[in-house]
């Protein structure tokens, strides 16, 4: 009886005591995650693009698009690769990378593709080499980057300067190229309504002026984007200057060269487009009788990604086509 009786006698802790360890808890883990966020909020406002490329990587990542790294020659070359099937090569523009097909890459992983992404010389995660900048030399490292890859066909699809470098690799090396994609491409010669310097701003002002013609009605850019776009801009302006140089003595033009290419062509446009204009997609069609052309209402200089859910689809289509789409001109 003594024995139960002091059993009886002994405290038992209240719930209120755990309840109270509990809110402990959750305080401490709500602090914490406050200070993550204060943290991000800090970054964001500081490196935007810093924290936009993590999202890209990992939203990549999650659709089986991953980074990866090649010797190229004497260069070491970054590349995005996923998907299985068909090779497919994406060549971005001037001053650019191949983050800027995020949008595009999945979509054609999922089509059936192998999707190849790279950065071309002195640009993104590329070796940044002290060269001329020519279109000849990306097309050589990009011929090159397909044997490393032992890859001895494939479909190419270029954008801009990409589009250009895509026309020198199908007339140099024809072996290599399946079918060909030109975006908003440049390689022929028009009639420019801008200076070369437009390629490397110096001020918001100058910034807008370029986002203007590559979209068409540009949002405004928060100042803290702005200067970090500037920022990340200016490192490259050596490379893009010594780009444009080399672009504007002439010697790749692809003018008067077009009847060297003989694969089926798919060339996509947009129709408000402000830095390439719509009439050179047209002079390119004319000289390339083969050719489809689609040009896409509301979008501009950077269609594929701007537009996605209308470009990327009907490239997949043309792409696949048995036999080949050839010789029409369509519109979206």
């Amino acid at each position: 009886m003594g024995m139960l009786k002091s059993a009886l006698e002994t405290p038992v802790p209240v719930a209120s005591n755990h309840l109270s360890e509990l809110w402990r808890a959750v305080k401490y883990l709500g602090i914490g995650m406050l200070l993550v966020l204060i943290v991000f909020g800090v970054a964001f406002y500081a490196r935007p693009l810093w924290i936009a490329d993590m999202g890209i990587d990992m939203g990549l990542t999650v659709d089986g698009i991953h980074s990866e790294y090649a010797q190229v020659g004497p260069y070491r070359v970054h590349y995005y690769v996923g998907g299985h099937g068909t090779p497919l090569l994406l060549i971005h523009g001037l001053g650019s990378r191949s983050e800027d097909w995020a949008i595009a890459m999945p979509m054609f992983a999922r089509s059936g593709f192998r999707v190849y992404a790279i950065d071309l010389l002195g640009c993104g995660r590329t070796d940044h080499p002290d060269i001329e900048y020519s279109v000849q030399q990306q097309a050589d490292m990009v011929h090159q980057f397909l044997n490393v890859m032992h890859i001895q066909r494939a479909d190419v699809a270029g954008w801009s300067l990409g589009g250009w470098i895509a026309l020198k690799l199908a007339q140099d090396y024809p072996q290599m190229v399946q079918r060909l994609v030109l975006y908003d491409s440049a390689g022929l010669v028009f009639h420019a309504k801008f200076g070369p310097d437009v390629f490397t701003p110096k001020n918001k002002a100058q910034l807008m002026r370029l986002y203007g013609l590559l979209t068409p009605h540009p949002k405004e850019l928060p100042n803290f984007v702005a200067q970090d776009i500037l920022r990340r801009l200016s490192k490259n302006y050596w490379v893009i200057d010594r780009t444009v140089a080399s672009g504007l003595r002439g010697k790749d033009l692809m003018t008067g060269k077009l009847d060297s290419i003989h694969v089926p062509v798919l060339i996509a446009w947009g129709a408000e487009d402000a830095l390439i204009p719509p009439d050179t997609a047209i002079e390119m069609h004319r000289q390339i009788p083969q050719s489809v052309l689609e040009f896409y209402a509301g979008c501009g200089h950077i269609a594929p990604a701007q537009c996605a859910d209308r470009v990327i689809p009907n490239t997949v289509k043309f792409l696949q086509s048995r036999p080949p789409m050839a010789g029409d001109t369509l519109n979206y």
